[in-house]
Formats: structure tokens, sequence, C-alpha cells
């Protein structure tokens, strides 16, 4: 232990913190509050003493006690070790000492000031200039930044930072464009389609980009049984024409090839290095530079095939709820110049995709029952808990889509009609299983479904979504139902797909063998659909299917409010909500920490 924890641990067993003020204490008391010998006292003691921290006097003869005077501020003393942390990263330490409860006030809001400095905008001086550097905080650990398992939102925007396609979805102008590919072509079938590699795109650890890299993204989805295996199941052969140009040919037609190729599953992976979430190596403008349980740093990679990111570098630490998650944002102390606009703006941002109840059709149960699960839609009636959930920015949703929930009428309801409908259901008073994630929101809306079922009879046990029972087949073995929330990536056509074929959604997991049957049969037409609102005309049938059936109950939409400096340049909303961290900067930026 550092000689200065031993002087934390220390401070914490003592009532008396005042500087310059002489305290009794014995070197056996010293000992127990330490936890070391008294020799080992001694000469801690004596080290302390020599660094100015106190000083010792020992009491020598019968009555006379040993003394402790505290030399240093020990507020100064507190925030350097909480900064030591910080730089350190040892960001679960540093909020164990700020939320300890022997801390006094003034202290824990010296280290509270230095905290909230740590978030948004900082520069940093680095070897030879000052660094630009966006730290943000994150209220939960990581889940997989592996492509072949990336199933969240934020880490697909994290990985897309590190890593990139052969193209990529431009949301404005709903086409596709190129990344990794400068150009491609298909036949007139649409079986064989032939894409031309940039050149002198480089991968972090330095080598140059071939098709070779891109076979070898494409086969790894197939030897791991990725979830998004299928994106690639149609891919009959790859022909190598040269380093640059490789043809896919397909066992059947497919005009919805170039979305596959644009998912977050094929971020093109090099053949040449064994897979690292811990080392994730890319082609994307940041380069991984240390991965964490306590943060992921991402620092611009100089040798990116496009322009250079205007960031230094990103940190996404992980808070455990310490702040805020609409202050990804901001400049911490930037300098206040009168009457120069400094109000902070908000960034809207309304997800596309809902929060909705599954019911779980591979487990047998009432929930088959087609008037219990009207029962439960009108149970948890979405006007009413959309106005309970208000300060979250709620609507109320009857779809995937927030701008068809807006079309739709979402009438209210009332409990004697739900308890009608359980009446004339198979339910006979047993109670149900209901996974929901964990965290505040899902605390009230939890609680409040619970109060309304009890109302008609019906019993509900919660079991809270983490992690682990997530990924592993608990939901799939013991939920008769869950609340879920899906947000569909930038081109919705391809989040629709991954809803009802991607392994990892509860969409997927919980809909029978027939039912996938169902929706694999008119998903095979949509793919040979070249027209894309006859697409989106067609995936809304099958949503039709799962509204008018009720496999689902779509519940409420949920807008992103990330507030920023107006100061923030290039505030572009990308991919999930996220801002492009690679087009951020920051005008007249001053702050220096």
């Amino acid at each position: 232990m550092k000689s200065e924890e031993h002087f934390m641990q220390m401070l914490f067993g003592l009532s008396d913190w005042e500087t310059n003020h002489e305290q009794s204490i014995s070197i056996e008391a010293l000992s127990e509050i330490l936890c070391c010998t008294p020799r080992n006292v001694k000469l801690i003691l004596r080290k302390w003493e020599n660094e100015g921290l106190l000083s010792w006097k020992a009491g020598v003869g019968r009555g006379n006690h040993s003394t402790l005077t505290i030399l240093c501020d020990t507020a100064h003393f507190f925030r350097s070790c909480f900064k030591r942390l910080l730089s350190e990263g040892k960001i679960k330490e540093a909020i164990e000492l700020i939320q300890n409860k022997k801390l006094p006030p003034r202290i824990k809001h010296s280290l509270q000031e230095t905290w909230d400095s740590q978030f948004g905008f900082v520069s940093e001086e680095g070897k030879t200039t000052s660094l630009d550097v966006l730290r943000i905080p994150r209220s939960r650990g990581f889940s997989s930044l592996d492509p072949a398992f990336v199933s969240v939102a934020a880490e697909s925007h994290f990985l897309y930072q590190m890593c990139h396609r052969l193209v990529f979805y431009e949301q404005e102008t709903q086409t596709i464009l190129p990344e990794l590919a400068h150009a491609w072509e298909s036949n007139e079938e649409q079986t064989a389609w032939t894409f031309y590699l940039r050149k002198g795109v480089r991968f972090h650890h330095g080598r140059i980009l071939t098709g070779r890299d891109v076979e070898f993204t494409v086969q790894r989805l197939i030897d791991l049984d990725s979830p998004y295996r299928w994106q690639v199941d149609d891919i009959e052969r790859i022909e190598h024409q040269s380093e640059r140009i490789l043809t896919f040919h397909l066992r059947q037609p497919n005009s919805f090839f170039l979305h596959f190729m644009g998912s977050m599953a094929m971020s093109i992976l090099p053949y040449d290095l064994p897979f690292s979430e811990k080392a994730v190596v890319g082609t994307g403008p940041f380069r991984m530079a240390e991965y964490t349980d306590e943060r992921l740093v991402l620092e611009a990679f100089d040798d990116y095939y496009r322009e250079r990111a205007l960031l230094d570098r990103v940190e996404i630490w992980i808070v455990a709820g310490r702040h805020s998650s609409n202050q990804l944002y901001q400049l911490p102390e930037r300098e206040i110049k009168p009457g120069a606009g400094n109000k902070e703006e908000d960034l809207v941002f309304e997800e596309t995709g809902c929060h909705y109840i599954a019911f779980n059709f591979r487990r047998p149960g009432v929930h088959h029952d087609f008037a219990f699960r009207q029962a439960m839609q009108i149970v948890v009636d979405r006007n009413q808990l959309v106005g309970k959930l208000g300060e979250y920015a709620f609507s109320s949703a009857g779809s995937f889509l927030p701008k068809k929930s807006r079309s739709m009428s979402l009438p209210s309801s009332d409990l004697e009609e739900a308890a009608s409908w359980l009446r004339r259901s198979t339910y006979k008073g047993e109670t149900l299983t209901l996974f929901i994630s964990e965290g505040k929101l899902f605390d009230v809306v939890g609680k409040w479904i619970k109060r309304r079922c009890s109302q008609i009879g019906l019993e509900i046990t919660f079991v809270p979504v983490t992690k682990a029972n997530y990924l592993s087949d608990l939901m799939d073995r013991e939920a008769d139902m869950a609340i879920m929330g899906e947000v569909l990536q930038s081109d919705v056509e391809l989040g629709l797909f991954e809803l009802y074929k991607n392994r990892s959604t509860i969409v997927y997991r919980f809909m029978n063998d027939e039912m996938r049957e169902a929706v694999d049969k008119k998903l095979s037409v949509v793919l040979r659909m070249s027209d894309r609102a006859e697409r989106m005309d067609a995936l809304m049938e099958i949503e039709e299917i799962f509204r008018q059936e009720l496999w689902i109950l779509f519940i409420f939409h949920v807008k992103r409010i990330d507030r920023y400096d107006p100061a923030l340049q290039g505030a572009v909303a990308h991919s999930f909500g996220w801002l492009d961290f690679s087009k951020l900067w920051v005008k007249s930026f001053v702050t220096l920490l």
C-alpha cells in the first residue's frame, strides 16, 4: 500500500483532521487503524514526518501521552490523491473515495468539483503540444465490442469509431455510400456483387487492407456462429480478382446485399491478428489505446485514410450513475464572456425503435392465450404510463417507428375492460415471470405495471435483466414476458430485418418455430425487392402481424437529450443518436486541466 493510501487510512480513523492541532494517540491505536505492527507504525510515522505530512512526539514515561499533529492541508492532500486515481484510470477507487461517509463535507465538495471538471471537453498538455480530449461518463459497464456479437447501441457507435465497413448507409439521403470500397457493381440477376477496395487503407497496426481481410471477416461470422451470420449465409463463394477487387457469388438474388455489407457485423478486421476485445484493431479514425472495466480510451489514428479526427482522444468512463446522462459534451470551466451567448444548448434525438413487452412463445403458459395478451395490453395503458414518465421525454408507441406511431390512434383504456379480458382467458391465478431491465426508469415502469396487474388479480414477479442473464439462455427458459427496448440503426430497413433475424434480439428469441418460418418467408420476398418504398411497406406488413396478433405490445418511444456548449462545432447526430467523435471540435477552446 502506498504511503498516501496509508495516510488516508489513518485520517479516516481519526476524529480530528484540523491542521496544526496536537492530539493524543498511542502507537497501539495507530497500529489498529493501520492494520500493521507497532514497529511498522513507527517506520511509517518517520516517513510521513520526512514528507512533511505530520509531526509525531512519542510520550516518554508514565502519564506522558504520545501526540500527533497534522501539518498538511488535508483538502489539498485528498484532492491530489483523487486526481492521481483519475489520471491512472482508477475510476472505481475514485468514486469510492468521494462516496466515503467519513469524508468531511468541505473536502467532499472539493472532490465533487474536481470530479465535475473531468467531463466534457478538456485540454491536456502532451509531450510536445496540448491535446483536445472528450471525456464521457457512462453509468453502466461495457457489453461486447466484438463486431460478431455487438448488440448495444452505444457499443455499436464506439465500434464504428474504430472499425469501418465496405459501405455505409447515409440516413439523410437514404443511400449507400462508399467506405472501404470506393465502388461496386452487380450482375443483372444480383447474384454476384463486386467491390473495389480503396488503395492505401491502413489498419491500426500498420498493414494495408486487402480482400483477404474482407473474406476473413465474413468467414469469422460463420465460424463463430454469430447472431449476424444470417447476413452472409447466402454467400456461396468469394472470388479474388486481385488484392483490391473481390466478388461475392450468392446462392440467390439479393437486391438488399449492400445493406448487409454496411452492417456493423461487417466491420472489417485484419486476418493476421487474433481478435481481442481488449485490443480491437480496425481502419477507423480512432484506435483503441486502453480498454478496462473502468474506461475505454480511443486515440486519433494519424494514418486514417480520410481526414484525421479533430479530437486527439476520447475517453468513456464507467461512473456507476454518478453523472447525469445529458452532460456528455460540456466544456468544464470555460471562460465566460459577457454577452457572448453562453447558454448551453440541447441536442434532441428521437431514437428509432421503442420499448415493448414481448411474450415468450417458446415457453408454455397462459400468454399463448390471445385473451390474456389483450388483458395485458389494456393493463399497460401506454398513454397513462407515458404521462407518468413525462420527465423522460417519452411518447406512446404503436410501432417500432416513431413517425408511424404519431399517425396512429392510440386510445386509453380502463382496468374494468382488462379484468373482463382476463376472466375470458385461461388464467388460473398462477404467478407469471416478467424480466425487466435494471435501472431507475424500469423501477418506475415495473412498479406501475405490478400495481395495475394486482388490481385485476394478475400475479406478476419481476426478474432484473442483467448482462449475464441476457447473454445466457436464462430468459429463454424462465421468462413468460419481458420488457425490452430496441434502438434501430440509421439504416432502418436493416434494423427491422435484424429485429426478426438476429438471434440476440428478444423479438427473435421469443418467437416459436412456426412464427419464425412465417416471418422468414416474408423477409425472403423483401430481399428481392429493389424499390425502398416497396420494401418498407412489406416490412410494415410484418410488423402489423405482430401488432394484430399481440405477439408484442408496443409501449413507448424515447427521446435522448444531450446538452452541449455552443462553442462545440460539428455536433451532428451519427449512429444511434451519438455524435461522430471524429467531426467534433471546440471553437476558442482555452480550458487547460
